[in-house]
């Protein structure tokens, strides 16, 4: 029995963890963001992903603070199963 309240317990807090973000159309969730390096942290399913849904959100992102550059930094394993998480800094483009 107490296996039974511990799993359920278990299960309630992970689907209220996976809840917190609120996903976006493209099938992406913000789940961080860095003011400091101008850098925004993403979840998502790979095989859900729209890229340009993505791309589209993180350029209008960074045009909001003057810039006009986006830098993808790597892939990560995300703590939910199934899903990655990569972090994108906002940078300027250099011009010769």
């Amino acid at each position: 029995m107490k296996r039974i309240i511990a799993l359920l317990i278990v299960l309630t807090s992970w689907s209220l963890l996976t809840g917190c973000a609120k996903q976006q159309p493209g099938g992406f969730s913000q789940i961080g963001h860095d003011p400091i390096a101008h850098s925004y942290q993403f979840r998502y399913q790979p095989t859900q992903l729209d890229h340009a849904a993505l791309n589209a959100y993180l350029q209008k992102r960074c045009s909001q603070e003057g810039f006009d550059k986006v830098e993808a930094l790597p892939e990560e394993a995300g703590v939910l199963s199934g899903y990655k998480t990569r972090w994108f800094q906002c940078n300027y483009k250099i011009k010769n």
